[in-house]
């Protein structure tokens, strides 16, 4: 009875120390029922003043940023500067611009180390497809340097036209997954994404094609593209940097004029 009473107090306390903060993670919180613990998490201190912190394994990053370094609260609201941004391991981006809410907390500043701890919580959307909830967000001894931390939500240009009308998106993103580069533009309701291999040289790819993807989402949800054509104009590697055109059908919908010019 005892070796059975000592098992199930062992689970209990595994179990439990899965929700709470370890000490040997910089950065880490609850993403809707997930737990999300960075590998490394940095923050910077930018020209205006405001600090951003970013935590990021080898397949998503959270993005935190506030109007100031120093303890207390920073409400995130419609109309305020400070913000939060989760990337998910398909390039999706969440954002609390413009009507996220949440708040982040710095408890403490340690200038003698340069180091910042805290906690935070905030809602985001993917605009017009998906929210998330994140939760239980502790931030322990991040180190802060100054330079400025590259804005997730705003990789270069991206444009279209979705049906012969301009797709002018607000978020930008691209990303190397190791495997892929996934550069997606997003609207109040829709996005598209483009997917292209990592070593991929300047050619004219036509769809579909392994290694090689573009999609499309509305208010109507994913829609499967029947084909299409990505043409990659130029590819710097060393600088991270990506430029090409795209065009492709859906079952609903066409997508022509396509072009990006990003870095990952």
């Amino acid at each position: 009875m005892k070796n059975f009473l000592f098992v199930l107090f062992a689970a209990i306390s595994i179990i439990s120390c899965e929700d709470i903060e370890s000490n040997d993670v910089a950065l880490q919180a609850n993403v809707d029922n997930n737990l999300y613990r960075s590998n490394d998490a940095r923050a910077a201190l930018n020209e205006d003043g405001s600090l951003t912190i970013q935590g990021f394994t080898d397949e998503e990053s959270m993005t935190l940023h506030v109007s100031r370094l120093s303890e207390g609260n920073f409400t995130i609201a419609e109309g305020l500067p400070n913000f939060a941004i989760f990337e998910d391991v398909g390039g999706s981006i969440y954002t609390t611009r413009p009507n996220g809410e949440g708040v982040i907390t710095i408890s403490e500043v340690n200038e003698a180390n340069k180091t910042l701890s805290g906690t935070f919580r905030f809602n985001a959307f993917l605009p017009g497809i998906d929210t998330i909830y994140v939760s239980k967000g502790a931030l322990h001894n991040v180190s802060y340097t100054g330079g400025e931390i590259t804005d997730p939500t705003n990789a270069g240009l991206f444009t279209a036209k979705v049906d012969g009308n301009p797709f002018l998106p607000i978020i930008v993103t691209s990303r190397n997954t190791g495997n892929t580069i996934i550069t997606s533009g997003s609207t109040a309701n829709a996005s598209i994404v483009i997917s292209v291999t990592a070593n991929v040289e300047p050619g004219e790819y036509s769809l579909p094609r392994g290694g090689f993807a573009a999609k499309f989402q509305g208010v109507n949800g994913p829609e499967p593209t029947a084909s299409g054509i990505v043409k990659i104009i130029e590819h710097d590697t060393s600088e991270m940097r990506i430029k090409g055109t795209f065009s492709f059908i859906t079952n609903r919908t066409e997508i022509t004029e396509g072009q990006f010019d990003v870095a990952y």
